[in-house]
Order: C-alpha cells, then sequence, then structure tokens
C-alpha cells in the first residue's frame, strides 16, 4: 500500500504599503490585525514592519506589511519602502474632509511616482467617527460632513484604485480582516496571471467590484507566535 502524501499548500508573497496622512488610522488597522487591541493612546509612527499569514483556498499567502509616516518630514525617506511593492493601501481618515485633497494629490503623485505599476487600494479609515456625535458636531460648526462612501467610491475610481473599502479599527475588527484579505486576494491575481479563472480569482473579482459589502466577509485570524506571523 502506497503511502499517501499531503499535499502542501503554495505559497505567495506580498508586499503591501500603508500610506496616508498623519493619523488617518494606519497603525491602528495594523495593531488590531497583529495583537488583536487597539491602541489607546496615539504613538507617531516612523515606520514599522509587519507580517501576516493567511489561507486561501490551496494557497497560503505571508504578507508582508509596511507602516509608514505620514510626515512630511519622511518624504525624502518613505519612498524607499515603495520598492517591490505588489499593492499600496493609501488610508484616509472619513471624519477629515480635506484629506480628499491630499489622495488625490499628494498620495496619487508619489504612488505614480515610485511606483506606477502597484495596485491600489483606498481605504476609508474611522467609519464610525460617522455617527459620533461630537465629530459630527465640530464638523457642522465648519459647515461640513464626514466623507460618505459614495464620495470615496468616487475618489477610488479618480485614482484608478482597484478597490474601495472602508474600516474601523476601534469598533469592527472584521472590516480589518476584511480589507487584508482583499489585499491579498488582489496581490495574488497580479501576481499569478492566467486566462483561466480559478474559484480564488472569481472571489477576488466579486470583492473588488462590489467593496461596500467588504463587511460581509468572514474570516478567522490567529496568531502563529512560533512562525512569527498571524494566520488569517
Amino acid at each position: 500500500m502506497k503511502e499517501r502524501r499531503l499535499t502542501q499548500p503554495m505559497v505567495a508573497r506580498c508586499k503591501l504599503v500603508l500610506v496616508g496622512d498623519v493619523q488617518c488610522g494606519k497603525t491602528a488597522m495594523l495593531q488590531v490585525l497583529a495583537k488583536d487591541s487597539y491602541p489607546e493612546t496615539y504613538v507617531p509612527t516612523v515606520f514599522e514592519n509587519y507580517t501576516a499569514c493567511l489561507e486561501l483556498e490551496d494557497q497560503r499567502v505571508e504578507l508582508s506589511l509596511w507602516d509608514t509616516s505620514g510626515s512630511p518630514y519622511y518624504d525624502n525617506v518613505r519612498p524607499l519602502c515603495y520598492s517591490d511593492s505588489d499593492a499600496v493601501l493609501l488610508c484616509y481618515d472619513i471624519s477629515r474632509p480635506d484629506s480628499i485633497d491630499g489622495a488625490l494629490k499628494k498620495w496619487k503623485t508619489e504612488i505614480l511616482d515610485f511606483c506606477p505599476s502597484t495596485r491600489i487600494l483606498l481605504i476609508g479609515c474611522k467609519t464610525d467617527l460617522r455617527t459620533d456625535v461630537c465629530t459630527l458636531m465640530e464638523l457642522s460648526n465648519q459647515k461640513q460632513t464626514p466623507i460618505s462612501h459614495e464620495q470615496g467610491s468616487s475618489m477610488a475610481k479618480q485614482l484608478g484604485a482597484e478597490a474601495y473599502l472602508e474600516c474601523s479599527a476601534f469598533t469592527s475588527e472584521k472590516s480589518i480582516h476584511s480589507v487584508f484579505r482583499t489585499s491579498a486576494l488582489a496581490c495574488i491575481s497580479k501576481l499569478q496571471p492566467s486566462t483561466k479563472t480559478s474559484p480564488a480569482r472569481r472571489l477576488s473579482k466579486r470583492l473588488l467590484f462590489l467593496p461596500s459589502k467588504s463587511d460581509l466577509l468572514s474570516s478567522t485570524f490567529g496568531k502563529d507566535k512560533a512562525k512569527g506571523c498571524s494566520i488569517m
């Protein structure tokens, strides 16, 4: 009787770079993903790296996550992070209407200058602030409102983004998981072009063209400390 060998899943490695204005929510997303905890105090980011893993059908995806500073002080250093990136997650704070201009001007220009062929995913952070009374009152005094989902989707089209997703690191861990799962699917479709559409790629397309449904995705995340990465 022949010994039955277990098939090892294929491994894909993807590099994701998170960029965006200062305090837009980048680090909080990664803290929730990697440490299962929301940072109670703000600590300015310089540059941080995280590693996460996920199992997607018959493929294992290892994510290298790069957290960058949005401060103009690091404008000459940050571009070094873009090298060999598979996708850029352009993050913005939905409670700051002026962040639309930043995304369309500064960040779009920087991304196109240093990694023009890299996929872009636009991420609207802090969705919980859309219903936060203090935030609404403050914006109302300035005759402003939080950025709507429709405005975010429109901005994604102007950027030529692969997808538009929204999340809240404060109230919805599930939405954070969906962001990185969708990002991994986007990377896989880039790393493995094929004329035959696989189930994984069909799922990828469904996610990318229906981003407003991202909160319906469910995935179980945990940590594999022995391997130094999070298992999604």
